[in-house]
């Protein structure tokens, strides 16, 4: 029976997520760090699904959770790599954000990718991005380079597998989750996880590669990105001097 793996669903958009696709009557996997979170989100939930705790910082974990979730998958395997984000406090843990926001994906596409392409029907694989990945901002290192490093993977891979696999990438603004609620500098035009997790939901079922939200935080950083540079940083410059007086 063909599932979705939610990488990342104790909290946040991945968590808001699994509530839509279990009204829908999905059958899902639901793996992250915090197992107390996952059980305590399948419970609420109204079908039973598999939990499966999983640290991306881990490599062999990473490796080992794959490998026993694709022996036991008969048909398709859908994979949803979403907010398993890690973004610390003590910018100095560089290696960690890079473990957990880029590596732990590679690990487990190292051993699911070739399942996924080998599926009797076209699976998919959704990678959360950011429209950080449109164009770097202060204060958002190495944040934003792992983010702009996974929407390089995801469109890769919706080339390179194209009618095999239907890759997509999600790109939100600014949402109110537990990791923006860290955050101290103005956040326009943020929107809820719940709102997040119904517009990737509807986008799922689209022929679109790319599920960005909202419209307008879209429409200003795809405008950086396609600025001269002069021009985009001296933008960019003036959300640091905002940032600076807070």
């Amino acid at each position: 029976m063909e599932k979705y793996w939610i990488i990342g669903s104790s909290s946040g958009i991945g968590r808001e997520l699994a509530k839509k696709l279990d009204a829908k009557g999905y059958n899902l996997i639901l793996s992250s760090r915090n197992e107390e979170g996952l059980n305590e989100l399948n419970k609420s939930l109204i079908n039973n699904h598999e939990v499966v705790p999983l640290d991306l910082s881990n490599k062999d974990q990473c490796f080992s959770v794959s490998k026993d979730i694709i022996s036991k998958e008969m048909d398709s395997l859908n994979i949803i790599y979403m907010s398993a984000t890690y973004s610390p406090d003590d910018s100095s843990d560089y290696e960690n954000v890079i473990n957990v926001n880029i590596l732990g994906l590679l690990h487990i596409l190292s051993i699911t990718k070739e399942f996924i392409k080998n599926t009797n029907d076209v699976s998919q694989l959704i990678i959360c991005s950011s429209l950080v990945a449109y164009k770097g901002l202060p204060y958002s290192q190495p944040y934003s380079m792992t983010k702009a490093a996974l929407y390089n993977l995801a469109s890769s891979l919706h080339i390179e597998l194209k009618n095999v696999v239907d890759v997509k990438v999600i790109t939100p603004g600014f949402v109110k989750t537990p990791l923006t609620d860290k955050n101290n500098f103005p956040m326009p035009l943020i929107i809820s996880a719940n709102a997040a997790a119904r517009i990737i939901a509807k986008g799922m079922n689209s022929n679109k590669f790319e599920i960005s939200f909202p419209l307008p935080m879209y429409l200003i950083m795809k405008g950086l990105q396609t600025l001269p540079n002069f021009m985009s940083n001296y933008i960019s410059s003036l959300v640091k001097k905002g940032t600076d007086k807070i």
